[in-house]
C-alpha cells in the first residue's frame, strides 16, 4: 500500500486557461517582480553543518545548488545536492545527486522538455540511479506571486544496487513545480515527481522536495527543507520511504 505522502504528487498536469504574464526567470524572494530576467543565470546555493563532540561524536553536512537560465524561447535548469553524516559507528548517510532539464517553448505556456537525473545513496544500497526522459510541459502560472507548471512524459529508469539485483525499465513521468512568493521576505517552493513503471506495476519511484525560505539580507536567506523519497521496490532489507529534514543558510545569484 502506498504511503499517503504520495498523494501530494498527484497535482494536475493538464488544463488551465488563464493567460500567463511571462515565462521569464523566477524573481528573487527578496523582492517581487513581474518582469522576466532573460539571458542571465539566476539561482541559489545553500549549505549546512552540525558537529557534536563529547559523549556523542557526530558530523553532518549538506549542500544544495539550483540554477536557471532563460531566453525568449527556452529554459535550462540545473540542480545538485550532497548530504553526509557519520558518528562513532562510521558513515550513516552519504547521498549525492544532480539533475538537468532543457525546455523549449512552443508558445508562452506550452513547452517540450528533455531531462536527466543521477543519484546515489549509501544507506539505501543505491550505487547509481539514472533517469533520462522526454515530455511536454505546461506553464499554468508565471506571475509575481505564484508560478506553477505541470509535466508529463516517458523516461528510461535504471537503478544499480550494491547487494541487490539491478533494475531498469520504461516509466511514465508526471511532475509539477510550484513557487509561492508569500511576501518580500518569505518564499515557498515545492517540486514533485512520480515515475510509475510501464512494465511492472510494483516498480514506482517518487520524490517530493519542499522548501521554505526567509530572506535575511538582499542575497542571503535561511531555509527549511523537507525531501521525501519513495521507492516501492527498494534494495533488500531497506525501507521504501526516506525523509530528510534540513536547516541551511544560502545565497542567491
Amino acid at each position: 500500500m502506498l504511503n499517503p505522502h504520495l498523494l501530494l504528487l498527484l497535482a494536475p498536469v493538464l488544463g488551465g486557461s488563464d493567460p500567463v504574464p511571462s515565462f521569464g526567470a523566477v524573481p528573487s524572494f527578496a523582492g517581487l517582480a513581474d518582469e522576466p530576467v532573460l539571458d542571465q543565470w539566476v539561482g541559489t546555493v545553500s549549505i549546512g553543518a552540525i558537529v557534536t563532540t563529547g559523549n556523542t561524536e557526530t558530523r553532518s553536512a549538506s549542500a544544495t545548488a539550483d540554477g536557471e537560465y532563460r531566453r525568449a524561447k527556452d529554459r535550462t535548469t540545473l540542480g545538485a545536492f550532497w548530504n553526509y553524516q557519520d558518528d562513532d559507528t562510521g558513515v550513516t548517510q552519504r547521498r549525492a545527486g544532480a539533475k538537468a532539464q532543457y525546455d523549449y517553448f512552443f508558445s508562452p505556456k506550452t513547452y517540450g522538455l528533455v531531462q536527466t537525473r543521477v543519484e546515489s545513496d549509501y544507506e539505501a544500497d543505491l550505487d547509481l540511479r539514472w533517469i533520462f526522459g522526454v515530455g511536454i510541459g505546461r506553464q499554468f502560472l508565471d506571475g509575481a506571486v505564484h508560478k506553477f507548471k505541470g509535466e508529463a512524459g516517458l523516461s528510461w529508469f535504471d537503478e544499480n544496487y550494491g547487494n541487490s539485483p539491478d533494475e531498469s525499465y520504461i516509466a511514465a513521468r508526471f511532475a509539477y513545480g510550484w513557487d509561492w512568493f508569500i511576501s518580500k521576505s518569505w518564499t515557498f517552493n515545492q517540486n514533485g515527481e512520480i515515475y510509475p513503471s510501464l512494465e511492472d506495476a510494483d516498480d514506482l519511484y517518487a520524490k517530493l522536495d519542499s522548501r521554505l525560505k526567509v530572506a535575511l539580507t538582499g542575497t542571503m536567506f535561511a531555509q527549511a527543507q523537507w525531501v521525501m523519497d519513495w521507492d516501492n521496490t527498494p534494495a533488500i532489507g531497506k525501507e521504501r520511504m526516506d525523509n530528510r529534514y534540513l536547516l541551511t543558510l544560502g545565497w542567491t545569484f
